[in-house]
């Protein structure tokens, strides 16, 4: 699954999309629920070809608003997703409105500059996003930690070409091992 914002156009039937007068805000967590590692494997299970067609959308196992309540620390979920969305999103001055609406302005009210396109700094975002919606699934059950990394492996293992070229580039498999640090800085509330 890929996903990500568009400006108000049409599509095609195999790029479904979500319309709705919720707020940008609430629109930034089902754009970071839709990009995580976890919905990407149940969404694999279930599309047959490479086009997702909205029947399949509709099946797609979505968190619901209320967990996003959850806290990790000083840090709901809904807090730690929207500020990654909005700095893997915000990278040109084209979704200026965009981070308007997320609230990114200074105290005058004018956008701040777009974030700096940082591969490091997106891998690592991307990271803790994985790792929080592996615990808001349940995949991460802090009662059986154990259980909980050895499927969080097993799901990393099923992105062969990703493991291989993270592998080749920095020696392991770099966002599979930083979402596991992750999910023990989020449990511990940091």
């Amino acid at each position: 699954m890929i996903a990500s914002l568009i400006p108000h156009r049409g599509a095609g039937n195999t790029a479904p999309l979500i319309l709705g007068d919720t707020s940008i805000a609430d629109q930034a967590l089902l754009l970071a629920n839709f990009n995580a590692l976890v919905l990407d494997y149940v969404t694999r299970q279930k599309a047959q070809s490479t086009h997702l067609n909205w029947y399949i959308v509709e099946q797609l196992p979505v968190i619901p608003s209320a967990a996003y309540s959850r806290m990790f620390g000083p840090k709901s979920a809904t807090e730690i997703a929207r500020t990654a969305v909005l700095e893997l999103t915000y990278t040109a001055q084209d979704m200026t409105p965009f981070a308007r609406d997320m609230g990114h302005v200074d105290a005058a009210g004018e956008v701040l500059p777009p974030f700096v396109w940082d591969e490091e700094r997106r891998l690592k975002l991307r990271a803790k996003l994985d790792a929080l919606y592996f615990i808001l699934y349940g995949v991460f059950d802090p009662a059986d930690p154990a259980q909980g990394r050895d499927d969080i492996r097993y799901i990393y293992s099923t992105f062969p070409i990703v493991e291989r070229e993270e592998t080749a580039k920095y020696g392991h498999y770099r966002s599979r091992d930083l979402c596991l640090a992750w999910i023990n800085a989020l449990i511990a509330g940091q």
